[in-house]
């Protein structure tokens, strides 16, 4: 595991980069300990990447990590695990790990609900009611834990008994926003937390993007309720659009 750690912590190699490595060699540990010859060949990987890996041989930053995780209750889903869904490894850009409390389970249908922070009490019916139906239905409700729509649709699937998926731009140490942290220990018993981020990372504006990429690819589709020009949700409706999935826009 601590191999995994350190490739997703190399400068200059993110999800892609590190995708074509481990379409390569396997395993991160053999990327560990490849040589000039062997990473040059790489379609795709450029000097300052090279020299990246052949420069960061040490393991002390993963193993930190490790302890963190262990001592935050935080485990880990690296690629190679049959929990780690098809429907998500197979894009170019898929973390090569996840960060997560709660429960993994196989997926059947899954529905991402992303919108508006600011909602009015209508707003807040419907997406109580589009929710319970989904729950209903068996599918899996898969947000962000935002403000507004994304921790109405989290807090409906809670108490109805559904499954529920938060994907955080946050280490899951951390809660944001800091209001939501019963609703974040309610998703951890009943459902599942995610992050591409080891425990003590804060979010950042780059952070967000991330996170809605990955709120697309665990969806099987996505609505967005009442999304502003520029919003987040726009975003992730761009991403969904691009893994060719369906988007559905209310208000």
């Amino acid at each position: 595991m601590r191999y995994w750690v350190w490739l997703t912590q190399l400068p200059y190699i993110g999800s892609v980069s590190a995708n074509r490595l481990l379409d390569k060699f396997g395993i991160p540990e053999a990327i560990y300990n490849a040589d000039r010859e062997d990473l040059v060949k790489i379609t795709g990987i450029n000097n300052r990447q090279i020299k990246s890996i052949l420069t960061n041989r040490k393991l002390d930053q993963a193993d930190s990590i490790l302890d963190n995780c262990e001592k935050c209750g935080i485990f880990i889903l690296t690629k190679q695990d049959k929990l780690y869904p098809d429907r998500v490894k197979k894009y170019r850009d898929a973390p090569p790990i996840l960060y997560y409390k709660g429960k993994i389970r196989e997926l059947k249908h899954t529905v991402g609900i992303v919108g508006a922070r600011r909602c009015t009490q209508d707003t807040k019916q419907f997406v109580a009611e589009l929710t319970a139906k989904f729950v209903s239905d068996n599918h899996t409700i898969v947000s962000g834990m935002a403000k507004g729509v994304d921790s109405y649709a989290h807090t409906v699937c809670v108490n109805a008994g559904g499954y529920t998926i938060a994907i955080l731009g946050n280490g899951l140490d951390l809660c944001y926003p800091s209001e939501h942290v019963k609703l974040m220990q309610a998703i951890e018993e009943k459902g599942l937390l995610l992050s591409e981020y080891p425990p003590g990372t804060r979010p950042t504006r780059y952070s967000f993007p991330m996170r809605n990429r990955l709120i697309s690819a665990w969806s099987d589709e996505l609505v967005v309720v009442q999304a502003g020009k520029g919003s987040g949700a726009l975003i992730t409706a761009d991403y969904t659009r691009k893994y060719n999935k369906s988007v559905c826009f209310y208000g």
